[in-house]
């Protein structure tokens, strides 16, 4: 399909029935992300299977190895995807009927295009960095894996778009758990590297197939290979996409210079204590993605709900956030044990470095989103650069010298500087939507209680059952959970602790 041009769109009148201008769409915010976070939880058992097999199967050198091609090739694809995904579910939220249809077929046939290019560039990128010839061909292969991520991560815009996050969650669990199988097998075949980065292949295409039956009649099938609908695209949203890709880019980066600058077996450690962060970090983007459409629309047109929905979704993400500090911090050496092996020792301190991370990882999530929302683009920009820059930097100077802890170190200021840029562009020019910070001091304090079960002369396990423990009970009696999660909660557990009402 040829012709009419791509444009930002004006401010419709909502479709009749549209769940996004609703009340209903608060409440599928907070069950869906409960969903999705519960649907996590089961994937990320089977990711963690796979993980452990991985880890040992390969060894420090060659998990290494693995893991920097990943890291290579996620890097590229968040360069070249141009942060597309975001962008789908922000305009079909904010777009409707035929321009939306349009939209939709556009978005897929450059997504193709774009993530096709990627591939060749991430081979490219491996052979100049002298990577050994299973490593380039690896990264071919999984970029292949990645053509099928784009199709159903089009394709399933929809889902995510009207919050249906039974399908969506179904979907996403389906993957992990597929991968993980898959990884069974590979293992008990003694596959190599190559094996274990071909194997996204033929987990996404069958994503790919069941995404097709669950969006029938939603979504336009027939991409749009149009160079000069692409370019009326990309022209009006370019700041969104280098805004999203940085975003991507910064922290893979850091594994990237690390194989670079230090030895195979820091990079290993690294790789290891990495793969635990990307996983745990996934969870503010899914809860925070599940309220995007809502998000989006409260942008458009009633900033006094987008206020509201972004402090509630900051206090809970921040809660999390301390939750996982505190696994990280008491656990590092039962969960490093589990993920990989005693041989992986040297890993945990890096572990507990990467846990303080995670805990800006998480509202960092809330407040990118809400940005994006709300089209600030160039200030997302600015603040992502920032973070490159700080962790790029530490990275090189810190993986050289003090390996996979100083790499941690350099995630760690990375996570910093963009939480401190981030509030400051949420803020900076509008004090409605300004961060508030009371209930969340409150958090701080109860993290600091769950970290008091590190003294005790007791396993770590207990010890990060204990921390969590007095960390779930100083929340309640200190009244620092939102309304929207006490209620959620068995009646005595609702009404423990001072209720705190917003400014």
């Amino acid at each position: 399909m040829s012709g009419g041009a791509i444009t930002q769109p004006d401010v419709p009148d909502p479709p009749v029935g549209d769940v996004l201008d609703t009340p209903e769409a608060g409440r599928r915010v907070v069950r869906g992300g409960a969903l999705r976070v519960g649907g996590f939880v089961a994937g990320l058992s089977a990711s963690l299977v796979g993980a452990a097999l991985v880890t040992r199967h390969l060894g420090p050198a060659d998990y290494g190895r693995y893991q920097t091609v990943v890291a290579l090739v996620t890097v590229v694809q968040a360069v070249t995807d141009l942060g597309m995904s975001t962008l789908g579910l922000r305009e079909y939220a904010q777009r409707t009927g035929a321009d939306r249809d349009r939209f939709m077929r556009v978005l897929l046939g450059m997504r193709l295009a774009l993530t096709s290019a990627g591939t060749l560039l991430a081979m490219l990128a491996a052979v100049v960095l002298g990577y050994d010839s299973q490593m380039v061909i690896g990264a071919g292969l999984m970029g292949l894996g990645l053509i099928f991520v784009v199709i159903y991560a089009t394709l399933s815009i929809p889902l995510a778009a009207e919050i249906r996050m039974g399908a969506v969650t179904g979907l996403d669990v389906g993957r992990q758990v597929g991968l993980a199988a898959l990884f069974v097998v590979l293992v008990a075949a003694g596959s190599g590297v190559v094996g274990f980065l071909a194997a996204t292949i033929p987990v996404h295409l069958a994503l790919v197939l069941v995404t097709l039956v669950l969006v029938r009649g939603q979504a336009p099938l027939r991409p749009t290979f149009d160079r000069s609908q692409w370019i009326a695209l990309i022209r009006p949203t370019i700041t969104f996409a280098l805004a999203t890709a940085v975003g991507s880019l910064y922290v893979y980066t850091a594994l990237v210079i690390t194989s670079l600058v230090s030895t195979q077996e820091q990079t290993g450690l690294f790789g290891a204590s990495f793969r635990v962060y990307i996983i745990v970090a996934s969870v503010p983007g899914i809860l925070v993605t599940t309220a995007f459409p809502l998000l989006s629309r409260a942008a458009r047109d009633d900033r006094e709900r987008l206020r509201y929905a972004t402090q509630r979704l900051f206090e809970g993400t921040a809660a999390l956030g301390g939750a996982a500090l505190i696994t990280c911090v008491l656990g590092a050496a039962p969960i490093m044990a589990v993920v990989a092996g005693h041989q992986y020792d040297g890993a945990i301190p890096v572990l507990r470095i990467q846990g303080a991370a995670l805990a800006l990882t998480f509202v960092i999530a809330t407040w990118g989103f809400t940005l994006l929302a709300m089209h600030r683009h160039r200030q997302m920009i600015r603040a992502n650069v920032i973070a490159l820059v700080v962790s790029a930097s530490t990275v090189l100077l810190l993986a050289r010298t003090h390996g996979a802890e100083g790499a941690a170190f350099g995630t760690l200021l990375g996570e910093t500087s963009l939480a401190c840029a981030y509030a400051w562009g949420i803020g900076g020019g509008n004090r409605l939507m300004r961060p508030r910070f009371l209930r969340v001091g409150r958090m701080v304090v109860a993290t600091g209680l769950g970290l008091l079960a590190w003294f005790p002369p007791i396993p770590d396990a207990l010890a990060t059952v204990v921390g969590l423990g007095i960390y779930a009970v100083a929340l309640l009696s200190l009244g620092a959970l939102p309304t929207e999660i006490r209620e959620h909660l068995p009646g005595p557990l609702s009404r423990l602790g001072p209720t705190l009402h917003d400014e």
